[in-house]
């Protein structure tokens, strides 16, 4: 006789719930150490896994270049620092993040040959048609983002969370939705990670 099943089947199990894209391979290892006040050992392994909801490409590219990072040795818990992407910004007198500063940079860049005119043939119209939807998806990531493909963030590529500098050479356009909730889940996935830990990163296709 088959034995009776006592737990649904995984498709019903999954149905619904959602998809994490970072979670550490070794989360026990951290969480006893944290509740024994002591040391944990080796590096925190952190996988990244794609969500059907992301950008495949973008967050392939993310995933590769950490970890290629992981290998070079290169990623550790960073300390959490909320002013340290703030710089000054000569054009508006005040501070302001990094990424802000680079995201209106790019967009200034992008238009500086000037916008839509009734002369559609132009090199200069034809350049910013070119690069409209670019433009538009930088726009729209300043606001509030519910999906793939609504709009670009600059994002860090190497993590600051993972002790990444925050340069301008750090930085490129990403979809703002798989950045924002991929950082949140690296985000939970090192919360018990103590500061200065080395990290190393599988990822799975």
């Amino acid at each position: 006789m088959a034995k009776k099943r006592t737990a649904p089947p995984r498709q019903t199990q999954a149905k619904g719930a959602r998809i994490v894209s970072a979670y550490l391979e070794n989360a026990d290892v951290f969480r006893t150490a944290k509740s024994a006040g002591t040391k944990p050992k080796g590096p925190a392994v952190l996988v990244l896994r794609n969500r059907p909801d992301f950008d495949k490409r973008d967050f392939d590219r993310k995933a590769r270049d950490l970890q290629r990072l992981g290998q070079d040795g290169a990623l550790k818990k960073a300390p959490s620092d909320r002013d340290s992407n703030k710089v000054y910004d000569p054009s508006t007198g005040k501070r302001r993040t990094r990424t802000n500063v680079y995201r209106d940079r790019l967009i200034r860049n992008l238009t500086k040959d000037g916008r839509l005119t009734q002369d559609m043939g132009t090199p200069a119209t034809n350049k910013y048609l070119a690069n409209k939807n670019v433009v538009d998806q930088l726009y729209a990531g300043k606001g509030p983002i519910t999906a793939r493909g609504q709009g670009l963030d600059p994002d860090h590529i190497h993590e600051l969370q993972l002790d990444g500098e925050d340069v301008y050479a750090n930085l490129r356009p990403m979809d703002a939705w798989t950045n924002r909730q991929l950082g949140s889940d690296i985000s939970v996935a090192l919360r018990d990670v103590p500061e200065g830990t080395p990290v190393i990163v599988k990822v799975i296709p």
